[in-house]
This record gives C-alpha cells, sequence and structure tokens, in this order.
C-alpha cells in the first residue's frame, strides 16, 4: 500500500440517488467521491455488519460534508512466465490503481431529537419521524438537555467513519477524524444558517442573538464496541443519552467541545 491520500467532498445534490440500488447502479449525476464512500460504507456496514442496503443511505448525505481516503495498491495481472529452461518468455505485468479505504462523514445541525434511551431502531435513529420531510433538514428544535448537552446549542454530528478490513490497525480511521475535525476547526462558520436562506422564523429565534451559530460541540452516535476508539481521540460518553440499538448494534452518544481560532473561520 501507497501513501494513503485523501479527497473531500461537500453538500451535494444527491436526488437521485436511490438507496435500493448498489453504488455501482447509481445514475452518472452522483459525485464519484460520494459513490466510493458508498463503497467503503456497503462493504462494511452492508456486508460486514449485515445493515439492510436501504437503509445505508440516509437524508443526510446530501447536506453532509464527506472525505474518502484512498491507497494505491499495486496488483499482478498477469505473473511471469518461463520456458522448461527457465528462460523468462513472459514478464510480470501489473496495475496500480486508486483504492477508496475508507469514508467519514459530518452532518451538520439542526437535528432532529436524540434517540430515546432503550429503543431498538430498523434503521437510523434520524430516520423514524413520520410527519417528518426527509427532503429537507429537519427543523430546529429545543431538545431534551443530557449531560454534555444543554437541548439547545448547536452541535455537529461526527460519523459514518468506515474502514475496510484489511487496512485497520493501520490508523486509517484516525486519519479520517483528523482530517474532518481539522477541517470544520478551519472552517467552523461554514454550517452557520444564513438568515436570508433560512428564515428567522424557521431557526426558531426571535432575534439576531438568538440565531443558531456552531460554537464548538461535536458529537457521535458510536457504536458500544468502539467507544474506546472515541474516547482516545477526545470524545466524552453522555452517560444521559443512555443507550439504544441501531440494526441491532447497541449505541451511545459521546460529545467533545473543539476549541475554535476566531481567525480561522471563512
Amino acid at each position: 500500500m501507497g501513501t494513503p491520500f485523501i479527497t473531500f467532498l461537500g453538500p451535494s445534490n444527491l436526488d437521485a440517488y436511490d438507496p435500493k440500488l448498489s453504488y455501482t447502479q447509481q445514475p452518472e449525476s452522483i459525485p464519484k467521491t460520494f459513490l466510493e464512500a458508498m463503497e467503503v460504507r456497503e462493504e462494511v456496514f452492508v456486508k460486514e455488519q449485515g445493515v439492510p442496503l436501504e437503509n445505508e443511505f440516509d437524508s443526510d448525505d446530501a447536506r453532509a460534508c464527506h472525505w474518502v481516503v484512498y491507497a494505491s495498491v499495486n496488483t499482478t495481472v498477469q505473473a511471469e512466465q518461463k520456458d522448461a529452461d527457465g528462460k523468462v518468455i513472459a514478464r510480470k505485468q501489473s496495475v496500480t490503481k486508486s483504492l477508496p479505504i475508507g469514508t467519514i462523514r459530518l452532518v451538520p445541525f439542526p437535528h432532529p431529537p436524540h434517540p430515546t434511551p432503550g429503543a431498538s431502531y430498523t434503521e437510523d435513529a434520524l430516520e423514524t419521524d413520520p410527519d417528518r420531510d426527509f427532503t429537507k433538514p429537519p427543523p430546529y428544535i429545543v431538545d431534551r438537555a443530557t449531560t454534555f448537552h444543554d437541548g439547545k446549542e448547536p452541535y455537529i454530528k461526527l460519523g459514518r467513519i468506515a474502514v475496510l478490513k484489511e487496512f485497520r490497525g493501520a490508523g486509517i480511521a484516525r486519519l479520517l477524524a483528523n482530517a474532518a475535525i481539522t477541517w470544520i476547526q478551519q472552517n467552523f462558520t461554514y454550517f452557520n444558517p444564513s438568515i436570508k436562506t433560512v428564515g428567522m422564523e424557521n431557526m426558531n429565534a426571535s432575534n439576531i442573538a438568538e440565531i443558531p451559530v456552531w460554537k464548538g460541540l461535536l458529537c457521535v452516535h458510536a457504536q458500544e464496541q468502539v467507544t474506546k476508539t472515541w474516547a482516545k481521540w477526545g470524545f466524552q460518553i453522555d452517560e444521559e443519552m443512555g443507550t439504544w440499538m441501531e440494526e441491532g448494534i447497541p449505541h451511545v452518544g459521546m460529545f467533545q467541545r473543539l476549541k475554535l481560532d476566531p481567525n480561522a473561520g471563512t
């Protein structure tokens, strides 16, 4: 494996994406980087962990920022051939291609209510409101207060981190997390809403001072089996969020507050 490199994809038009079909069957209008993110996610979450294909893509994908890490992999397409006397009659031939091996995403606020402790979801916990229009972002709400979230402060959610099995243990997950966290620290105003675009009445704000602004709070819905890894990256378990099941896998909420440089926002 050569030196890994990362590609960034901002919010994109994914209206034509069909969640019932594999990434290989999507229309040409879908960005290549997103298809490669889904290639990794299908391998890890669908094939390895048993998540139904139609549940892997969700309405947050279009408004999220995605990172995909690639490795340059050399593959032999023709082995060296020798005759009976040991003379080489055909040289070994190989090709080098960039293979997507890991992905992660950042989902902007607002978010639906925190998952219910003890609940069991057969699809993403954010996709269970029967009255929500999933073609639009969720509404700005006042959520229940938890250990690290007062229910009001905007937070950004980091998630859908996946690394192909044969590349685990090489620091790829940390590389992805660092890339996403560093980017949002340097672009911390990126997701702040525009009054002109969203409208005061849709931001649950009655005046300028109440307009939601991101102040560094970052959340993950972590599989319980990998909480120690997230803890190494600075996240703490939010005990009051409780534990819930998604696709038969126990999840917990974890938070971290990032330090923001006021001179770095764009």
